[in-house]
């Protein structure tokens, strides 16, 4: 009687069970792949992008000590020679914050290290004979419009808050 009882019983195990690790395991690969591309797009989104403005409000006390050796591109070679003719000359975020201006990024360059071509339009970029000059385009690299950004309150023109 004991061998009937066995063989008439019910198994524990269901149909599905076997299913269970399967698709839990397929859903974990989804979502790790969701939110890895999430996670890329976020880091595109650091990048500063063609049109982004720095705005140096005037009169702005500015502590900024440090400079940027950058380089000027003077467009009136482009048409003449097929390269633009470069000089270098200084950006001191104190006295771009004194006398006020902006950076508007033109365009940016992916291949290699990232570089950006801004133009400048404000009083002067640095006090001494290495100033850039009231406008100018200009080769700076993502670290260094970056250190920019942050000495002016970021990209755009308006203060950033947190919260509503």
């Amino acid at each position: 009687m004991h061998w009937r009882e066995q063989r008439h019983r019910t198994s524990d195990r269901q149909p599905g069970a076997i299913w269970a690790p399967a698709l839990t395991l397929v859903a974990t690969i989804l979502v790790t792949v969701c939110l890895g591309t999430m996670f890329v797009q976020q880091i595109a989104d650091y990048e500063p992008p063609v049109g982004a403005i720095v705005v140096f409000k005037p009169g702005a006390d500015s502590m900024d000590l440090w400079q940027i050796d950058v380089a000027k591109v003077d467009n009136d070679g482009v048409g003449r020679a097929g390269n633009a003719i470069t000089r270098a000359c200084i950006l001191r975020p104190g006295s771009m914050a004194k006398g006020g201006g902006s950076l508007v990024v033109e365009a940016r360059q992916m291949t290699g290290a990232p570089s950006y071509r801004v133009h400048w339009a404000g009083l002067r970029t640095s006090d001494g004979g290495d100033d850039c000059g009231k406008a100018a385009d200009l080769i700076l690299s993502r670290t260094d419009l970056q250190k920019l950004a942050n000495s002016a309150g970021g990209f755009g023109v308006g203060p950033r808050m947190i919260g509503p």
